[in-house]
């Protein structure tokens, strides 16, 4: 195990930090102690995991019935995002018509 001083710096969300707002600090940041202000704004992949391009891919194939799970498997983002990403842009209505192709989550070849 190694020890959190052992590790490189990380390379997102470089900044400084100040409990209070001022004019080099201007980005709200939240955790679970409160508010601080940042210098450089929020970035990084966690944010905007599906673009738009792979969006439209997503959707019509899971329109043409490939489940979440095949979904996950082929491009390798999390079920839960997926599911969460379908159901946000997909009608609750047509969501639930749409025929989904049956998988064994279980006997799955890896």
């Amino acid at each position: 195990m190694t020890k959190l001083v052992d590790l490189p710096p990380s390379t997102r969300n470089k900044g400084n930090t100040s409990p209070i707002k001022t004019k080099t600090h201007i980005y709200k940041r939240k955790n679970r102690w409160g508010v601080v202000w940042s210098d450089t704004p929020v970035s990084g992949k966690r944010r905007n995991i599906i673009d738009e391009k792979l969006g439209s891919r997503i959707i019509s194939e899971f329109n043409n019935g490939y489940s979440s799970l095949q979904l996950e498997k082929k491009y390798k983002i999390d079920n839960d995002t997926i599911l969460r990403f379908v159901k946000s842009k997909i009608p609750k209505d047509r969501f639930d018509k749409i025929e989904k192709k049956m998988i064994n989550q279980y006997k799955q070849s890896n």
